[in-house]
């Protein structure tokens, strides 16, 4: 056996841990030389049967590195890909992760280097990482506490098993669909057909990437703003210079937003303007908190003093907020877009609030935010 191994990582989400996937694939292997690392705890009832052979681990963090080069990688993971490597034991290994496991930390075992300098990456390399979803509970899970774990899960994914989708209606199979692809258009969907399947119609069509996987998170899917198709998925953005009223603000996040499955940003409240405060939501779980300071409190001589970093500060400088804005990008499915507009826009300052700068530090401000570091 020549050149890297290929690797399948398949991990659960909150309503799915595939097992049932993992037993599948291993029954229809055929005469591949497959090898599964599988969770150690996973209950023995539920352990696939079948000739591969099934490698438990626990999960073993280590860090690599040293100062701000240091990274956190599996050990565990590291071990037993490169001795299969080693004794070319397997020409394809399947990795089953619980729904918890950090895909982040699991994908940089495969590309830093270990002590001896050496890359796991020379030897095997992730193919395809596929979030496994059911469909029948996907809907319900985007209101609850799991969605932002289902959501980043669907996010880095480069494939995306969908399970029983012959059991539900076909309106709401491709309200699914929707939602899946207005969280991750460029994933491949796999639709699992009752029988089972093979480990290749999970390939991707390019090798699984953390970096471009990570920018095409933060991005929300790309896609142009406005709505790809009536009733379906909707992309805008929100900008504004003026600062949010805090009470306001909180009360609106603490509301429903119907049909939003992602919206991020930053954004600015009156009785805090030194710090530029990032919004993260994900179905009905919301995430606020300070990431940093804006440059406008930052005095002119502690400032980057770059040409690039001073053509950026005249290009965004506002005359009376300096570099503070809200931006915020939203997806979602048949969103009201005009409407949730008009309920953030209502959440600035009215020009009466505007115009007493003085007042703003004393503004009712419901936020719990911790000091910034640094």
């Amino acid at each position: 056996m020549s050149g890297q191994l290929s690797v399948t990582v398949l991990t659960g989400t909150p309503d799915n841990d595939g097992s049932y996937a993992l037993e599948q694939l291993i029954q229809h292997s055929g005469d591949l030389r497959l090898a599964a690392i599988i969770p150690k705890r996973m209950n023995k009832r539920s352990r696939p049967s079948g000739n591969v052979p099934l490698i438990p681990t626990t999960e073993r963090l280590v860090k690599l590195g040293q100062g701000c080069s240091c990274c956190t990688v599996r050990g565990d993971l590291m071990a037993k890909v490169r001795r299969i490597a080693d004794e070319q034991s397997a020409e394809h290994i399947l990795i089953h992760t619980a729904p918890h496991a950090d895909l982040r930390t699991l994908a940089k075992t495969f590309t830093v280097a270990d002590d001896s300098g050496r890359v796991l990456s020379d030897v095997a390399r992730i193919d395809s990482l596929v979030t496994v979803v059911d469909a029948k509970g996907f809907l319900d899970s985007l209101g609850r506490a799991g969605a932002r774990s289902l959501m980043e899960r669907l996010e880095l994914a480069n494939v995306v098993l969908l399970q029983g989708g012959s059991g539900i209606a076909p309106q709401d199979l491709e309200q699914v669909l929707g939602c899946i692809r207005a969280i991750n258009a460029s994933a491949r969907v796999v639709q699992a057909e009752e029988e089972g399947f093979v480990l290749s119609a999970l390939r991707a069509a390019q090798p699984f990437e953390l970096d471009l996987a990570e920018d095409r998170a933060a991005e929300l899917a790309g896609g142009e703003e406005g709505s790809e198709e009536a009733g379906s998925v909707v992309r805008f953005d929100y900008q504004a210079r003026r600062p949010f009223h805090p009470a306001r603000l909180h009360a609106l996040l603490a509301e429903p937003w119907p049909g939003v499955l992602r919206a991020k940003g930053t954004f600015w409240v009156a009785s805090r303007p030194e710090y530029a405060c990032a919004l993260d939501v994900a179905g009905g779980s919301r995430n606020m908190s300070p990431e940093g300071m804006w440059w406008a409190t930052v005095p002119v001589e502690q400032r980057p003093n770059s040409t690039q970093f001073k053509a950026y500060l005249e290009e965004i400088w506002h005359p009376a907020f300096g570099d503070r804005l809200q931006n915020l990008n939203i997806v979602g499915i048949a969103v009201d877009e005009q409407e949730l507009l008009g309920r953030i826009e209502a959440c600035l300052l009215t020009e009466e609030e505007l115009s007493a700068p003085d007042e703003w530090s004393s503004l009712p401000d419901p936020f719990q935010w911790p000091a910034v570091n640094g």
